[in-house]
């Protein structure tokens, strides 16, 4: 990698998260996109430049179920199988409030154009409505009840009606008088199996567009309740739907994962009609969510990959379904890593090796395997006396790895890990110091400190006495000036003279250790972008920041600046950054030459030598200008397919934690046969 020999790397393949299914997308005016998983966490991802997780809110007993999800501004709400409204606290990435909805079970929930009413659906066939206030959100009505549950429910652009669908039918509301206006009847493909609208989309001209269980899309005109046009577009049932935003372009997808494209053309003077377009065969597996977000299709399912699909160019873009970083630790000391899961944590001992490496292969012999050591997970027992684990925020384990941490919803939990020469215990640690909070992130440091970042916001930082397992809290960080929203990102020097943190809205804070005490020390020049990974280089002063536009910064903490290395970088950035899709998850340092930056994607990894340079054909042409004619040169490895860690345990010994596609199909359930050229 640029440096004086290659490194024996440790390739981690035990790390095998199960890819939770997509139900529900759900898409904000700020190029912010809700999605909500199986298990009930709610992923926002960030869809400006480089598509990433900017926070994740854990899923927890209350709220186990989530059917819906909806925008109002930037407030999130969902709807589930408890049958109650809930409202998000995207800052401190919990539940803000809960509404009782009438007809147990919702189903499905729409904001309408004027964001100030939501409408829900229920199993009992009770059409909510709930009105949305600046504080709160008021239950304001229900409509007359129909028989059925509603499953798929929509606000016309003037919000006076709602078009709900459910068994056999699709109902036209008046928000005003709280009756049917109209009721239309889909057909049966079976005279004895029901048809099921699944789902609903209105145009501006209110023309309502439905996707049934017979795989048929239907037109209707909803001023007078008639059907236009009736399509076979899906062998199965078709479970999702999105418009343009001018309404002239629809997708739909289901268990039939073919996604579908029919736009809408004036076939004469005032009359349209919609014509089937392109087709994309991007999933295997049920489609259960599509959103358009300008021209780029986003869509997911049951694989648990969210897909983005555009055209020109023709471009397929594909995020695996691998927690927000970071969930992997590793102890250079211990040579353990740390795997967070959804509801679990693993942590393993690494494998040992001996001798000279295979002349035909280069892998090294392993002499002592992996080992599992412990799995922590937080059981509780509901009202009904069922145990139930608890989703997991965040998780980090001490460089000795005597010291674990993981916070959930109910708190944190501190635990000092004994290996001795037989089973490994866990003893947990008395934890009055740390406040009962729960954390979005944490860090111990190299000389026994915890920094926290509880969710009520500031920094914590608690000493720890490992041979007496007791905390003492040192400090509490007031941050209201420097962060207005979520610390994604922590990182410490070596030394522990320095702490950084930084939050979604690109606010990155410098705080240094004076009299055993953190105090307020620079502020980074704000950068108009989420930053995605940090971390300052061992034995010198540099923090090394990578942006979601994968631009990078280095900046001297001593000098309070952007170094001569960063500048010239901003002025000539290399197009193996600026080309890529996925953004950097993680930043490392070659620990025997202080010259060499390295970072990796989803992907590849990418080695930067800031003393290595290249003039190029462009740098060329720039010279008869009067400017730098040279580049950086950034090498790229291929050689990874879901990267999800790689940083480094001793001066010639790597960590690279992987995911292996092939892992998470082969935990996929079938999808729908379909016949291809004459076979199944």
């Amino acid at each position: 990698m640029g440096t004086p020999s290659n490194p024996k790397i440790h390739n981690v393949r035990f790390y095998k998260p199960k890819p939770k299914a997509v139900y529900c997308m759900a898409l904000s005016l700020e190029n912010k996109l809700a999605v909500s998983r199986s298990d009930a966490s709610i992923e926002i991802w960030n869809l400006t430049h480089c598509a990433f997780i900017e926070r994740t809110i854990a899923s927890s007993t209350e709220n186990f179920s989530i059917e819906g999800l909806a925008w109002c501004d930037s407030r999130l709400f969902s709807v589930g199988l408890h049958g109650l409204l809930v409202e998000y606290d995207l800052v401190k990435l919990d539940v803000k409030s809960r509404s009782v909805v009438t007809g147990e079970a919702a189903f499905c929930l729409d904001v309408n154009k004027q964001k100030t009413q939501i409408a829900i659906g229920t199993e009992q066939g009770y059409l909510n409505i709930f009105q949305v206030t600046e504080d709160e959100v008021l239950f304001e009505k229900f409509l007359d009840k129909q028989e059925g549950r509603i499953l798929a429910i929509k606000f016309d652009n003037s919000g006076e009606f709602i078009v709900s669908g459910s068994m056999d039918a699709i109902r036209i509301w008046s928000v005003k008088t709280n009756q049917a206006l109209h009721k239309m009847i889909p057909g049966r493909a079976e005279h004895n199996k029901p048809t099921i609208v699944w789902c609903l989309a209105i145009t501006q001209d209110f023309t309502i567009i439905s996707g049934d269980s017979r795989g048929i899309l239907t037109v209707w005109d909803g001023k007078v309740g008639a059907q236009l046009e009736s399509y076979q577009s899906h062998r199965a049932d078709i479970l999702s739907l999105c418009l343009s935003e001018d309404g002239d372009s629809l997708y739909c997808a289901g268990i039939d994962p073919n996604i579908v494209n029919y736009v809408r053309i004036e076939v004469k003077e005032g009359a349209h009609k919609w014509v089937r377009s392109i087709q994309r065969k991007i999933h295997d597996h049920d489609v259960r969510a599509l959103a358009l977000n300008g021209n780029k299709l986003y869509s997911s399912g049951v694989d648990g990959y969210l897909t983005c699909s555009y055209h020109p160019p023709k471009t397929l873009l594909k995020y695996p379904p691998i927690l927000q970083n970071p969930c992997v630790t590793i102890c250079a000391k211990a040579r353990y890593v740390m795997l967070r899961y959804p509801k679990f944590i693993e942590i393993w001992s690494l494998g040992e090796t001996g001798g000279e490496r295979d002349k035909h292969t280069g892998l090294y012999q392993v002499e002592k395997a992996p080992r599992k050591l412990v799995v922590l997970q937080k059981v509780v027992t509901d009202d009904e006396g069922v145990e139930k684990k608890e989703g997991i925020i965040c998780s980090t384990i001490s460089d000795d790895g005597t010291l674990i941490l993981y916070s959930t919803r109910l708190g944190v939990r501190l635990l000092k890990l004994d290996c001795g020469e037989t089973t490994p215990k866990l003893v947990p640690i008395e934890s009055e110091g740390l406040g009962v909070a729960p954390c979005v992130n944490a860090k111990f440091t190299k000389d026994n400190r915890l920094i926290l970042a509880p969710n009520s916001g500031g920094l914590q930082v608690v000493g720890l006495d490992s041979s007496n397992c007791n905390t003492v809290l040192i400090q509490n960080i007031n941050t209201e000036s420097e962060f207005g929203d979520t610390i994604v990102l922590l990182a410490v020097a070596d030394s522990a003279q320095f702490l950084v943190g930084g939050d979604v809205r690109g606010n990155i804070a410098v705080w240094t250790l004076k009299n055993d005490q953190y105090v307020f020390y620079c502020k980074l020049p704000k950068y108009k972008l989420s930053p995605t990974a940090m971390a300052i280089q061992p034995n010198s002063t540099n923090l090394v920041v990578a942006f979601n536009n994968n631009n990078i910064i280095e900046y001297d903490l001593n000098r309070r600046e952007l170094t001569k290395f960063s500048r010239f970088l901003s002025r000539n950035i290399p197009k193996q950054l600026t080309a890529r899709f996925s953004p950097i998850r993680n930043i490392t340092f070659d620990p025997r030459v202080n010259h060499v930056i390295i970072l990796h994607d989803d992907d590849s990894v990418l080695v930067i030598d800031k003393e290595k340079t290249v003039t190029n054909n462009e740098s060329k042409k720039r010279k008869t200008h009067g400017e730098s004619s040279d580049q950086i040169v950034v090498r790229c490895i291929k050689k990874y397919k879901h990267l999800v860690h790689l940083s480094w345990i001793s001066e010639d010994e790597m960590v690279a934690v992987e995911v292996n596609p092939l892992s998470l199909i082969e935990q996929l359930p079938p999808c729908l046969v379909q016949s291809t050229f004459g076979r199944k």
